[in-house]
């Protein structure tokens, strides 16, 4: 039970003891202490089965009101539910953390996720459900030069009802000077301009930084925050200071004060907050405020191993360790910082708190968000040659199909082929697969012109003829029955069964409906044209003379993309 209490304590998890083999959680519930003394396993047969090896009743247990049993299993704690399976879960982040010793709202900026390689560790998930443990109203994640781990936080705060931010880290080249940096997005303008900043360091450059030139003219909707080690170069470059003032909403200095294990390292990062407080505070005021932004690897203190053994499978050494980059409290943060700052001239809990709130304002600020509720399929871009030729994207796409449809098909199998490019150049428009298609084309087909080596197709492509007939493989799927469906299976695209009617753009009809729709648009439809409906809580089949005002259409993929939504 003591080592059970001392666990409890480190994790800073809130509870009441009951006796010697229970305690109480608060939110969580009445936790039994297995004792294991003296057992070999944690499991023991019952009959064919494995169980756990747990002396009591579990519906003695049970009816006393206490559901979880906490064991011992290595260096952790675990715990696990009566009223269900069996499952290893480990003993932290439950309930409530014990109050702290500060009471400073406070958001933490400075995750960095395994989307960082081989330097961060810890699901989105668990960092989100820790934040969320701690009374954290927001997260935001910062990995250096990648947004990987964007839309999952985005999904993960959404489920557990808080704040998602942003974020990015990266470093300057200013004139050969380095200079580390986050961005951190605040609206839809600056998710763009975040994407766009990484296309610059990523794409554009081999080197993985970006120049002063690309960073300031993305910075609308963004803001800024320049990186501990940046107080130098902002010294001396103060003009650069104010173009990025004006670039991004706001500009601020990072604070963090992490210990590490390395003196040299303590030393240059202290020297330089040392200097930004002496160059950019006079008399209390700031010239550029500074934000708390402690930089998390790991989601606890005993994770710090992970950062160490990630960092030498990547390059054969760890030279920056500390044991405190993970998520610590405002109260844990306080204490660090206290001893840095002269009481006789800084009022330190008034400052702290100035630099918490600059957390919490860029997280309310935030409106940036992905949308999830449709499926974006790129945008094949015309050259002004085929937009004279074609048209639009739709029609060079089925021009150059009987193209190709011309020059490959084997003569005497004209129709065996026809009626395998229709069905495919169906499924292919209903799933709105068209415009990508022809990127696919343009690619393969620059690559060929340049001498690139291209492969004659693998997978799934090979068997479809509109790829064939592109150009794009060099495979005849009919030649080698080959199956569409391997590539892209009808299901995936809402289509309907053969019966029910197409819209064809014009109809020669002397009994015709006209439709009015939302969109504004209107369609004829004669009088025997079979349409699938929402009436009700039914889906019916029914004929046009028999449609009813509040009937809702269902019209097939295909239509919707090639007919009504885009038909002028």
């Amino acid at each position: 039970m003591n080592d059970l209490i001392r666990w409890l304590d480190k994790e800073r998890i809130d509870y009441r003891v009951i006796d010697n083999e229970v305690v109480d959680i608060p939110e969580f519930g009445r936790l039994f202490c297995a004792d294991l003394t003296g057992v070999k396993s944690i499991f023991r047969q019952r009959g064919d089965e494995q169980v756990f090896n747990l002396m009591e009743d579990p519906q003695v247990l049970i009816d006393e009101g206490i559901f979880h049993v906490a064991f011992p299993f290595g260096c952790n704690w675990y715990y696990y539910d009566l009223r269900g399976e069996f499952s290893m879960n480990i003993l932290k982040h439950v309930g409530r953390p014990k109050p702290d010793s500060c009471n400073v709202e406070f958001v933490h900026l400075g995750v960095h996720t395994p989307y960082e390689l081989l330097n961060a560790s810890g699901d989105i998930g668990a960092w989100v459900r820790k934040a969320k443990w701690m009374g954290h109203t927001a997260l935001g994640i910062c990995d250096r030069n990648t947004m990987a781990g964007t839309l999952t936080l985005q999904k993960e705060c959404a489920e557990a009802g808080i704040r998602h931010v942003f974020g990015y880290s990266l470093a300057l080249d200013d004139d050969g000077a380095e200079v580390p940096m986050k961005v951190y997005c605040q609206t839809q303008q600056g998710l763009q301009n975040l994407l766009r900043i990484q296309k610059a360091v990523m794409v554009d450059r081999e080197d993985g930084r970006i120049d002063m030139e690309s960073l300031a003219a993305h910075g609308r909707g963004n803001v800024l925050v320049l990186g501990v080690l940046a107080a130098e170069w902002m010294t001396q470059n103060r003009p650069a200071i104010g173009r990025l003032r004006e670039a991004f909403e706001a500009v601020y200095y990072q604070i963090d004060p992490s210990e590490f294990k390395a003196d040299r390292i303590d030393i240059q990062r202290l020297e330089s907050m040392r200097r930004y407080f002496h160059e950019f505070c006079k008399d209390g005021v700031f010239e550029i405020e500074p934000v708390l932004i402690p930089e998390c690897y790991y989601i606890d203190r005993d994770d710090a191993r992970s950062k160490i053994i990630l960092n030498k499978i990547a390059t054969g050494a760890a030279h920056e360790q500390s044991d405190e980059q993970y998520l610590r409290s405002a109260g844990e943060l306080l204490d660090k910082l206290r001893p840095l700052f002269d009481p006789a001239r800084w009022d330190v809990d008034e400052l702290f708190r100035r630099m918490c709130r600059h957390t919490v304002v860029i997280a309310e600020g935030v409106e940036a968000t992905y949308r999830t509720d449709t499926v974006f399929m790129p945008r094949y871009d015309m050259t002004p040659d085929e937009k004279t030729k074609y048209g639009d994207t739709h029609t060079m796409f089925l021009s150059l199909l009987e193209e190709g449809f011309s020059k490959l098909v084997p003569a005497g199998k004209e129709a065996e082929y026809r009626e395998r490019l229709d069905k495919e150049i169906y499924i292919l428009e209903s799933t709105d697969n068209v415009d990508y298609l022809l990127v696919q084309y343009d690619t393969v087909n620059w690559a060929r012109r340049n001498g690139i080596l291209v492969g004659c197709g693998r997978g799934s492509a090979g068997g479809c003829l509109a790829l064939y007939l592109l150009g794009i493989t060099l495979i005849d799927p009919v030649k080698y029955s080959l199956l569409f469906e391997r590539f892209l299976l009808p299901e995936r695209a809402g289509l309907y069964e053969a019966r029910t009617t197409r819209i064809v753009g014009r109809i020669d009809s002397q009994d015709s409906y006209r439709l009015g729709l939302e969109n504004g648009r209107e369609i004829l439809l004669d009088r025997d044209a079979r349409l699938m409906v929402r009436r009700g809580e039914k889906i019916l089949e029914v004929y046009a003379d028999e449609l009813r005002e509040q009937d809702d259409i269902l019209f097939d993929n295909r239509d919707l993309l090639f007919e009504i939504d885009r038909q002028l």
